[in-house]
């Protein structure tokens, strides 16, 4: 037969050569996949994933113990539970041990923040310059907004901070604007920050005819916390948004990957309140200057209507009176055109008639006697041709100072 072992002998053998080879606690670059906290005790499930294939390459489990993350929590203060979360790449110092009977596991004894943040940074800028190569940065900014914003569609959580703090910034204006909220609740950290954010994204945009601007709404935090927000699928849900949208969870520096690609990024939640709050007085500003400038106008041309309605009434006034005095000139004319032209045409008239009067009685049988003239009658029938004479008829011849009488019997 050849050569055995127990597994009892085996695991030890395992034991004395970790022990051998790793007498010092040391470094370990790894990603969070579950994480657990049991009386004080945190359990987690690290994992390596191969950079080129994004496989797990390499599993194992480790510990922090009660005192080990009283001393974290000490040392790393508020920063601590966002680099303890799922999917956290982390650098962690441990100790190797090894159990025969519980097989291998870590123990973790600190933890280098610079290193998770590092790591995002790297995340962050690969992300951005995705999205820089497929075109998806200035997208959103191309969006335009309504000359009045009410309608706002806010992308929070209804108990965060932040939310409450924008909520009440945006009651309480001293201008007494009025706004319509409607809120979509998203987790802001976490897991499933990402499917929340885009669903009510993919939501708000079904409907996006409701709504004049959209709002991603988050108090302060560290930058892990914040790290959710360096995401591709929400990078692009928000360039590819029909409404413009701002963002506003609580950078004070740094921007994440939402806020690279938004309409507009704002430091905190009141800040963006004060911006939807200055965006419509600049427009009623503009409403005022208006108004004071259609006032102004009106008032000048009232005033210039009001000079041409009274010459015009003056012109009135004085124009009958002109009108009279020019037609009482041209009537004088007229009527001493018409004396004229009556005296000359009686004159005319009365010489015309003269004349007849001359012509008349120059051919008066009298005056056509007074020269030798003299009117044959027979039978008191006045005889104008030999072919009237009768031979044996008595006749009257009419001369200038008598008669006579020719009888042919006699």
């Amino acid at each position: 037969m050849p050569a055995s072992y127990s597994l009892y002998e085996l695991t030890e053998y395992i034991r004395r050569v970790i022990a051998l080879n790793f007498t010092e606690p040391i470094w370990v670059n790894c990603e969070i996949s579950q994480i657990k906290e049991v009386r004080g005790n945190v359990y987690l499930d690290l994992v390596y994933h191969d950079e080129t294939t994004n496989e797990v390459t390499a599993q194992m489990s480790a510990n922090i113990w009660y005192k080990s993350y009283l001393f974290l929590k000490n040392k790393l203060g508020a920063l601590l539970p966002s680099l303890l979360v799922q999917g956290t790449h982390v650098q962690l110092k441990v100790i190797v041990e090894y159990s025969e009977k519980y097989g291998m596991k870590l123990v973790v004894e600190d933890i280098e923040p610079s290193y998770t943040i590092g790591q995002m940074e790297m995340k962050r800028q690969k992300i951005l310059q995705q999205l820089q190569d497929e075109g998806y940065i200035h997208v959103n900014k191309l969006r335009e907004t309504p000359a009045v914003i009410q309608r706002l569609a806010v992308i929070s959580s209804d108990t965060a901070a932040g939310y409450i703090d924008f909520s009440n910034h945006l009651a309480n204006n001293s201008y007494g604007y009025a706004f319509s909220t409607t809120l979509y609740k998203a987790a802001l950290q976490g897991q499933n920050t990402e499917r929340d954010v885009c669903e009510a994204l993919r939501q708000i945009n079904e409907n996006h005819r409701e709504y004049d601007l959209i709002l991603i709404i988050r108090g302060g935090g560290s930058k892990t916390d914040l790290a959710w927000f360096d995401n591709y699928n929400i990078g692009v849900s928000i360039a590819k948004s029909e409404l413009p949208v701002i963002t506003g969870i609580g950078h004070d520096i740094d921007s994440t990957v939402a806020d690279s690609v938004a309409f507009r990024s704002l430091k905190t939640p009141t800040a963006v309140a004060d911006f939807i709050i200055e965006y419509n007085m600049e427009f009623e500003a503009k409403v005022i200057e208006v108004l004071r400038w259609i006032t102004q106008l009106s008032g000048r041309t009232l005033k210039y209507n009001q000079l041409e309605l009274t010459q015009m009434t003056q012109m009135l006034r004085m124009l009958p009176a002109e009108i009279i005095r020019n037609n009482r000139l041209k009537l004088g004319q007229v009527m001493q055109q018409i004396s004229l032209a009556s005296a000359h045409r009686l004159k005319y008239n009365r010489e015309a008639l003269n004349n007849a009067e001359s012509r008349v009685s120059l051919l008066h049988p009298k005056n056509v006697l007074k020269r030798g003239f003299a009117i044959l009658r027979q039978d008191q029938l006045i005889i104008r041709s030999t072919s009237q004479y009768k031979k044996n008829v008595a006749a009257d011849i009419e001369l200038y100072d008598g008669k006579i009488t020719i009888n042919p019997n006699e």
